[in-house]
């Protein structure tokens, strides 16, 4: 058996200090290390008598009483967290208990108190108590709720604050073959979609859906998600955010709808000046010209010979100004030559004219064009936009990951979508999110090639033709360009 001693030397070393109680004298004797830790004090008084008013926080002595009182009389064990008054004069967290043994003979007379310290992981619990309160509370303001789908064991959770967006009871396990059933039939595909491509190729997304509560009320949410990977580089998981965004959406539909006639406006003005300074320029060169030579004219022949010049390009000019008119009714119609094209035709042209590239970088293209598979545009457009992004996907991609190109095509509100997704390096939209489209702007050192032409000429065929185009971006994760056509 271990004596005091060495009992006591073995306790030190995980600051685990005790008392000894005799139960029929109530006589208590302090471990050497529990006089360390409160100072050996000089006691005149009874020892218990001391603790309680001297060492033991004010807000634990009548608990810590009824506690010991039930431990003399009935031999009734207990665990208590207190705070002690250390040697320094700070408090510190213990956890005081009591496990009296019932069959040894040599502690039928005895009991022993432990004083544990539990003041770090304590300190810990607080620390998690607060950041949770503080997370908790952002949830709440924000009506942001998170969630997280493990793909290896097929299941779902939700937090509380997702569960209450949903509108469906707290202790409430969503199935996972049934997940579906929380969102829009209209978008059913796209969620399937989004989760396939952020499993199987760990790119990321980020959409606008409509959701189906409890009560089958449907509202629409921002659903943000992220691949989970392991040691191996294996996508186990995914996790993400969902906020209700019903209240501005359906803000933001309506402002939607005034732009979309703004930006037509915009998009015929901005179309008719380039086709009026290409038509205009060479003509004013010219007369420009002419003017200079006449000044510089010795001779009347010279002159009237110039003169008859002027005559051809002012005829030249007013036949340049009655197309320009004829060009201003075709704008205000809005008549382009657009023709139907299928998007696997055009990204087939596309995927052939840069083989050798996608061979090179062993690059992996992934199209999916049920939800819409053809658009009336100009096809020149449609493959230099296909082009562009796909290029600069596998430009881009993330060293020592193969790069996966996610292309699809859906149809949301009446509207025709585009989106290429891939899995590189991603793009600091904090830095560079308003430089994003602009001419000569590039974003990555690593590329010398880039010449930062590519995404302003896609930005300009795309609105030429009153479309829009967005990206969202995660670091290291991937990118996604977004085409409303």
């Amino acid at each position: 058996m271990l004596n005091d001693l060495q009992l006591n030397s073995i306790l030190q070393d995980f600051d685990i200090a005790y008392w000894k109680i005799n139960l029929f004298s109530k006589e208590i004797s302090w471990s050497e290390h529990f006089n360390v830790l409160v100072g050996k004090p000089e006691i005149e008084e009874d020892r218990f008598e001391f603790f309680i008013n001297h060492i033991l926080h004010s807000d634990y002595r009548y608990d810590f009483r009824i506690h010991f009182e039930k431990l003399i009389k009935e031999e009734e064990p207990f665990s208590f967290e207190i705070k002690l008054k250390l040697d320094n004069g700070k408090y510190r967290w213990f956890e005081c208990k009591n496990q009296k043994s019932k069959t040894a003979s040599e502690f039928k007379e005895t009991a022993v108190l432990l004083f544990v310290n539990i003041h770090q992981s304590k300190r810990d619990q607080y620390t998690i108590e607060e950041n949770f309160f503080y997370y908790r509370e952002t949830a709440e303001m924000t009506s942001t709720g998170g969630w997280y789908v493990d793909t290896v064991n097929k299941n779902i959770y939700w937090d509380d604050v997702s569960k209450k967006i949903i509108d469906c009871p707290r202790d409430f396990q969503p199935a996972y073959e049934n997940r579906m059933n929380f969102y829009a039939q209209e978008h059913h595909n796209r969620m399937r979609n989004a989760f396939d491509k952020c499993e199987n190729f760990g790119i990321p997304f980020k959409l606008e859906l409509k959701m189906v509560s409890f009560q089958n009320r449907e509202f629409w949410v921002r659903l943000t998600g992220k691949p989970v990977y392991n040691n191996e580089q294996e996508v186990i998981g995914i996790r993400g955010v969902l906020q209700n965004i019903d209240e501005n959406k359906s803000n933001e539909l309506n402002l939607q709808n005034s732009l979309d006639i703004i930006a037509t406006q915009n998009s015929r003005l901005f179309n008719f000046a380039h086709i009026v300074s290409h038509h205009l320029r060479s003509h004013s060169s010219n007369l420009s010209l002419i003017v200079e030579l006449l000044r510089e004219s010795k001779t009347d022949r010279d002159k009237l010979d110039l003169l008859a010049n002027v005559e051809d390009v002012a005829g030249n000019l007013d036949s340049a100004i009655s197309r320009l008119n004829d060009i201003v009714s075709i704008q205000t119609s809005l008549r382009k030559e657009r023709v139907n094209i299928k998007f696997e035709e055009a990204l087939e042209i596309v995927l052939a004219s840069i083989s050798s590239l996608i061979n090179r970088e062993n690059a992996k293209i992934v199209a999916e064009f049920q939800d819409l598979k053809e658009i009336r545009y100009i096809p020149e457009y449609l493959e230099s936009i296909l082009l562009n992004l796909i290029t600069n996907a596998i430009r881009y991609k993330q060293p020592g990951r193969k790069p996966v190109i996610f292309i699809q095509t859906y149809v949301e509100n009446d509207k025709e979508y585009l989106e290429v997704s891939d899995n590189g390096m991603g793009i600091d939209l904090d830095e560079y999110g308003d430089k994003m489209f602009g001419m000569y702007k590039t974003f990555h050192q690593s590329n010398p090639e880039a010449k930062g032409i590519g995404l302003f000429i896609t930005k300009n065929q795309v609105e030429a033709l009153g479309g829009t185009i967005s990206v969202s971006s995660t670091l290291d994760i991937g990118t996604t360009f977004k085409i409303k056509f």
